[in-house]
């Protein structure tokens, strides 16, 4: 006997179980599949107290997932019921223990497809009966004529009906390391890709056969490789020179898969092959997108301005017509000679990234990501059926895929896939030259003490959650809720407050707030200021805040991002001299200084107050995360390109000092990695414990 299906309806809100439709309004809604199991579970047991281990076990079943995927699907549930956390009208929250669906709910059951059925008979009766007269041949004959229309309808519908979509029917394995890498591409037998040092940052090209295998690392006789696309003849790599950082340009070369010389292409930030092999494809520094030959001769721009954002994933159609391409977290498309640049999809998933897009060889599906799920856009045509309007999702579940490419055959798609994001909060012990578990191991980063050594904050990871607690961790307060996105929470001195970046600010890209230690809602610290705003830090005295601040929408290395300190009492804030394009200013605890980046993450810089001039510290590679030891007297800081460790730097100048060796080290966290100090100059990391392998998925089109 086939289940129940149930109809639930509150407010102007339709949840239709058997269709997985949620409609509110009458407009259809789109929903996350797990998020829809976890209203589903709700609506069953209206005004009932659910428990998170209830809630996840319904939904996830046996896969292990975090309270924060959990969290995450209420939210999302939420936004979408336009609900208020504080004041709710559908779903309450019970601190700790779990949820509450408050609303009145009325149920009705839907039909079984046989009850269906049955309401319509098809009756047969007399059909077989021989009568002589006229009028049951007439009878006869109006019963054919009316069987051959209802077949003409029957397959004027089916041929018209809509494609059946592709689905995903298997998953294989391909490596098994756990280590972070780009898929980059295949030439057929094996696949190539970068192997991170973090997740921005190269470490090296490796391959590894398509059906798995030992990884093989690719020499490449260039400094910091990066990896972008293999010839479709497997003979060439385009790959990227990030000897410099990743900036919106790096030198181009071409370079034999099986070893030789390296030819120089130019410069670009991202670059694909045609289909042929005879042209490349780049985006450029100026914004915009070009094509040459693939020795590098006879350039030529193809679209201009399309996005003051990097332009990526630059990947042609299969017959060389076609370029799509990521920008701004969207997929755009032109021709091939640059004519009519477009937004793909305009008006689907407003609020979701996509990115990442490469077609099937025959061109039928165009694959891509949007929130760490793998999509098809059917692009099969055919004078009576058509495919469906809307992209097709082939994968859900706790695994987040990344950049992904089909196989030459196309029965196959080569992907990424990355368990839930998590880490193990962990303390360096320089007896021991071990890192060992801070607070049990939690997954949190931006940890910091309170003055009065009492307390801690951190961010829960990747919940992006403000939590205050005890200095061994006890007595846990949550600070802040979802959607807010936390960032570099830092104590005031006199232990009473946090304050701290919301780096999911919709409108403006960053916002700075204030909280109190105790709790209660955080409160904008520049309301009249509608700039973009991050990095607070506190001065000595607690008189003044200094930040980061710029127009929003602001380029980073623009001269209106700049530092700027904002005096708390007489609210007046002022630009500090010569900081344009320094992030995340630190000040140091004898309030002399102020330390900062660069936005190319190549220089650390020191602003004496005394002098009013800003002076280099000698060091090489990659840095971030600066931190003060609390003399005043070194920067401690991350060095993840050029020997990646924990070094240490005096402020007067002279060599860094490495502190520890990170060569091994799975880095997580904001934008792949984040350092603290504690109280006695201790480094803190959050070490990523989520694997990271390479799978093969079987597409099946019916």
């Amino acid at each position: 006997m086939a289940s129940k299906s149930f109809v639930f309806r509150f407010d102007d809100v339709e949840v239709r179980e058997r269709e997985f439709t949620l409609v509110k309004a009458g407009q259809v809604l789109t929903v996350e599949p797990k998020a829809f199991r976890a209203l589903l579970f709700l609506l069953h047991n209206p005004q009932r107290l659910i428990s998170k281990e209830e809630l996840l076990n319904s939904v996830w079943g046996d896969v292990a997932v975090g309270d924060g995927s959990l969290t995450r699907c209420i939210w999302l549930l939420r936004r979408l019921l336009e609900d208020d956390i504080n004041n709710p009208r559908y779903i309450a929250t019970v601190a700790t223990i779990g949820y509450r669906f408050v609303c009145p709910v009325e149920v009705s059951e839907e039909d079984s497809e046989e009850a269906v059925a049955a309401k319509d008979p098809i009756s047969s009766d007399g059909v077989g009966k021989k009568v002589g007269s006229r009028k049951s041949l007439w009878g006869w004959a109006l019963a054919g004529g009316g069987a051959l229309v209802l077949c003409l309808v029957g397959a004027i519908w089916y041929l018209h009906r809509p494609l059946p979509p592709p689905r995903i029917t298997a998953y294989t394995q391909i490596t098994h390391d756990g280590h972070q890498k780009i898929l980059d591409g295949t030439d057929g037998s094996r696949l190539y890709f970068n192997q991170m040092a973090n997740r921005i940052t190269p470490d090296s090209i490796a391959q590894v056969a398509v059906t798995g295998g030992e990884i093989a690392k690719i020499p490449v006789a260039l400094p910091t490789p990066n990896l972008l696309d293999i010839s479709p003849d497997g003979s060439s790599l385009l790959v990227a020179s990030l000897a410099e950082g990743i900036k919106p340009a790096n030198p181009l070369w071409k370079v034999r898969t099986l070893g030789g010389s390296a030819v120089r292409l130019g410069e670009a930030y991202y670059a694909s092959f045609s289909p042929d092999g005879n042209s490349v494809a780049y985006s450029a520094a100026d914004g915009c997108i070009y094509a040459m030959r693939n020795d590098g001769t006879g350039a030529r721009k193809l679209a201009s301005d399309v996005s003051k954002d990097e332009i990526e994933w630059i990947a042609w159609s299969p017959d060389g017509g076609v370029i799509r391409f990521t920008t701004d977290d969207r997929i755009w498309e032109m021709s091939s000679s640059g004519s009519k640049p477009h937004q793909v999809l305009p008006g689907w998933r407003t609020e979701s990234w996509k990115c990442c897009g490469r077609w099937t060889p025959d061109g039928k599906f165009f694959l891509f990501l949007s929130e760490g799920q793998i999509w098809a856009l059917d692009e099969r045509r055919s004078p009576l059926r058509q495919p469906p309007p809307e992209p097709v999702q082939l994968t859900s579940g706790p695994t987040d895929w990344g950049p992904l490419v089909p196989s030459k055959d196309g029965k196959r798609i080569f992907a990424q896939g990355r368990t839930s994001p998590t880490g193990e909060l962990s303390r360096f012990d320089a007896k021991t030259g071990q890192f060992t578990p801070l607070l049990g191991g939690i997954s949190a980063q931006g940890l910091v003490f309170s003055g009065d050594g009492k307390s801690v904050a951190y961010v829960s990871y990747p919940e992006g959650t403000l939590w205050k607690a005890d200095r061994d961790g006890g007595n846990p307060v949550q600070l802040t809720n979802p959607p807010m996105d936390v960032l570099l929470p830092r104590w005031s001195p006199d232990s009473k407050q946090i304050v701290f970046s919301d780096m999911n600010d919709q409108v403006y890209g960053g916002t700075i707030y204030v909280v109190s230690a105790e709790g209660g809602s955080p409160r904008k610290l520049l309301p009249e200021d509608h700039e973009y705003q991050n990095s607070p830090y506190w001065s000595p005295d607690g008189s003044k805040i200094v930040f980061n601040a710029g127009p929003s929408g602001a380029d980073f290395s623009g001269p209106d991002y700049n530092v700027r300190i904002l005096d708390l009492d007489s609210r007046q804030v002022t630009t500090v001299p010569g900081s344009a394009s320094m992030l995340g200013p630190r000040w140091s605890p004898d309030g002399r200084y102020l330390v900062s980046g660069t936005e190319d993450e190549l220089h650390l810089k020191i602003f004496d107050f005394k002098t009013q001039q800003w002076s280099e510290l000698a060091q090489k590679g990659l840095v971030d995360s600066p931190e003060w030891s609390r003399d005043s007297q070194y920067i401690y800081f991350l060095r993840v390109m050029g020997g990646q460790g924990v070094f240490r730097i005096r402020v007067k100048g002279g060599e860094a000092e490495k502190i520890a060796d990170l060569k091994d080290w799975h880095f997580t966290g904001w934008f792949g990695r984040w350092m603290g100090l504690d109280p006695t100059d201790a480094p803190l990391l959050l070490h990523g414990i989520a694997r990271d392998d390479i799978y093969a998925l079987t597409l099946e089109e019916k």
